[in-house]
């Protein structure tokens, strides 16, 4: 059983504009982030992953900003498989600002996004099947 309960990040000088906005392609190392601390908590690390010739690979990501985020805001980034084929799938994500003093989050979703992923066999580079373990794994994870 898992303890997973989103990613959480705070806001860094480095990632926002001119107007302590975060920068738009910021977001990308966000979700990036999250999903590894995501694969790692159902034990996927990127190593186990690898093992068990998963190498999922970024085809196309649609962000959506609802909202600004600002520096020093806190972050959470709940993550989940919106999508399963057979070798892709779809990783869905929602940042809400969570408070530093309750942990309590925004019902308001400050972003979104949905990321696909090809699984690429590590010699040939072309798509293959997401292996079963991994698959079951993704079923659940919505």
């Amino acid at each position: 059983m898992s303890n997973w309960g989103g990613y959480t990040h705070r806001v860094r000088y480095n990632e926002v504009d001119p107007q302590s906005i975060v920068f738009n392609s910021r977001y990308l190392e966000f979700f990036d982030a999250a999903n590894i601390e995501f694969f790692r908590e159902y034990g996927y690390p990127l190593d186990v992953m690898a093992a068990a010739g998963l190498e999922p690979v970024v085809v196309e990501a649609n962000i959506r900003y609802h909202s600004s985020v600002r520096l020093d805001q806190l972050l959470h980034i709940d993550v989940g498989c919106s999508r399963l084929g057979n070798t892709s799938f779809d990783l869905s994500f929602e940042v809400r600002i969570q408070d530093p003093q309750t942990g309590s989050l925004s019902e308001n979703v400050a972003t979104s996004a949905t990321i696909s992923y090809v699984n690429l066999d590590q010699v040939t580079r072309k798509s293959t099947p997401i292996p079963q373990a991994f698959r079951d794994f993704l079923g659940s994870a919505k």
